[in-house]
């Protein structure tokens, strides 16, 4: 079973009152956007510029919230200085 993304869903809150008003910004459908934060779908690196831009975060950072959400004990260590 596939887990939901707190830490996107904890930006997409932070500034926007809905997950459909961040689709709605972006031009994505709710359910594009909603596959993706429950862990239905893995973001292109188009969709994580796309998101990146949108929630004003580093692309690393969202790529390392979809890393760390994909490891099976949510800890994931990177070499990023």
């Amino acid at each position: 079973m596939k887990r939901k993304n707190k830490p996107l869903r904890a930006l997409i809150y932070g500034q926007y009152d809905s997950e459909a008003a961040l689709a709605k910004e972006i031009g994505w459908s709710r359910q594009k956007l909603n596959k993706i934060t429950n862990g239905q779908k893995e973001p292109t690196v188009e969709e994580l510029n796309k998101l990146a831009l949108a929630l004003t975060v580093q692309i690393g950072e969202l790529a390392e919230i979809f890393l760390q959400n994909k490891s099976p004990n949510g800890d994931i260590k990177t070499n990023v200085s």
